[in-house]
């Protein structure tokens, strides 16, 4: 939840700075550039997301075990530091050349999200251990398809009325 902090403090500073009257391009504050206020709703719907992904699986956690949790933790960690990244990424080009200098923390928050993607394994390890559960899956979903199948023949067959 750290990295959602940290979204969220980086997201205010983005949108201090598109709305603050002084800065114009093109006789408009910065908000009012498509661009830069999709850039914001995008923010918003990624930390929304990866809020979201966090709390679940902190709720398997609490409701099975953490072994139980393996897929959404995997989930998590390799969203979450990547939605932060991107977050960053959106505000620097916002803040252009000072979003990289030390008059704000963005460029501080670009060295510790980075740091997050490699701090508990790199994200092919956890995308690696994420594909290992979701194809372990195949027998089962083919089985269900094939249920599907037949019932579908059956119901053909009998002229059910659907």
């Amino acid at each position: 939840m750290c990295a959602i902090g940290m979204a969220e403090r980086t997201l205010d500073l983005m949108i201090a700075r598109v709305t603050d009257p002084s800065r114009r391009t093109f006789g408009q504050v910065l908000a009012r550039h498509g661009t830069v206020a999709a850039d914001v709703a995008k923010i918003r719907i990624d930390i929304n997301a990866a809020r979201l992904m966090v709390l679940a699986a902190a709720d398997k956690i609490d409701r099975v075990n953490a072994k139980g949790a393996l897929r959404d933790i995997a989930m998590a960690k390799v969203m979450v530091p990547n939605m932060l990244q991107r977050t960053i990424d959106l505000a620097i080009q916002a803040f252009g050349a000072a979003g990289v200098s030390q008059d704000f923390p963005l460029a501080r928050f670009h060295a510790a999200a980075r740091a997050l993607r490699i701090a508990d394994g790199p994200d092919e390890v956890h995308i690696q251990q994420l594909a290992r559960f979701e194809l372990f899956r195949g027998d089962a979903i083919r089985k269900k398809q094939e249920a599907i199948k037949a019932r579908r023949a059956q119901i053909y067959k009998n002229g059910s009325k659907l």
